[in-house]
């Protein structure tokens, strides 16, 4: 099930209209309770190599839980609003506490680990070369990028975000997200990705460089990239204009986790990625003109 593709003129439109909708914030019901005593502030390392090893433990630990299938553990691991993408399409908490306790996980081993802290979210790439199954089939073995997004909520590191890139040598299409979400966040989360990608269409440098945060990580088949590298393939490659389907998006504190499938075909270098529907994961942070993205998955790839 897909939603009617956009056209560039309605891409357009649609990011025309966004600030309006994400400068302001959403209207949730008042709630009074009791007063609770606050939960401590874990510390943040001051340097490269803490965010590091900080990014080390979470994985570890993560990846425990999933090759344990510990259901409780795997649940209060993830945010409320997490959402997380592979190859298949789009999951939130309820879908991936289903998916993880029925994947097949064996002795992951994680390498490359790279943290930065942007604001108040951890942003993590890393290869894990994890032995999985999907429906009883096993997935190729070489170590896969993966992007994770952690905040800290209620004194603990919560997952936000997630995505693996770990494939079937031939990827195929993928399927419907497994929850319906809420349409008008649907609507704002996919016109704000909609901007992004028509900045990086039209060659607008200018704005493209503007939602890129300081610290910004993306994994896609060229492995995990950073910043700098993202302007540099903005710069020379060619993108065909963006057509966003099936977008779920879904807010963890001033994080605006956005999941779709995309159709957008580039030519990076020799590389050619095809027009093929792939599942997209975008992580913005803040709001209106202040908005940045800070990570990015992409599982499409070149045949």
């Amino acid at each position: 099930m897909h939603c009617t593709p956009m056209t560039s003129f309605a891409v357009i439109v649609a990011a025309s209209q966004l600030f309006a909708v994400a400068g302001n914030p959403i209207a949730l019901p008042m709630q009074t309770s009791p007063a609770a005593t606050p939960a401590p502030t874990i510390a943040w390392p001051k340097d490269e190599a803490g965010l590091n090893t900080l990014a080390t433990g979470l994985l570890d630990g993560w990846f425990q839980k999933m090759v344990a299938k510990d259901r409780a553990a795997i649940e209060a691991g993830m945010q409320a609003n997490f959402q997380r993408i592979n190859f298949e399409g789009a999951f939130d908490r309820t879908a991936e506490v289903a998916a993880i306790t029925a994947l097949g996980v064996t002795a992951p081993t994680v390498s490359g680990v790279r943290a930065t802290r942007v604001g108040d979210a951890l942003v993590v790439t890393c290869l894990v070369k994890a032995g999985e199954s999907v429906n009883g089939k096993k997935l190729p073995s070489e170590p896969a990028p993966r992007l994770a997004v952690w905040q800290q909520v209620e004194g603990a590191w919560r997952l936000a975000a997630w995505a693996s890139l770990e494939m079937p040598a031939v990827r195929p299409a993928p399927t419907a997200p497994r929850f319906a979400g809420d349409a008008a966040l649907n609507a704002t989360g996919s016109a704000l990705l909609s901007k992004f990608l028509m900045a990086q269409h039209a060659k607008d440098l200018p704005t493209f460089d503007g939602m890129l945060a300081e610290g910004f990580q993306v994994v896609n088949f060229k492995g995990q990239k950073e910043r700098a590298d993202m302007i540099r393939g903005a710069k020379v490659a060619t993108t065909e204009a963006p057509v966003i389907a099936d977008a779920r998006t879904t807010q963890c504190g001033d994080l605006m986790v956005v999941t779709c499938t995309l159709t957008m075909g580039q030519k990076v270098g020799w590389d050619t990625v095809p027009a093929d529907p792939a599942p997209f994961l975008a992580v913005f942070q803040g709001s209106g003109a202040a908005v940045k993205v800070i990570a990015l998955a992409n599982t499409n790839k070149p045949k």
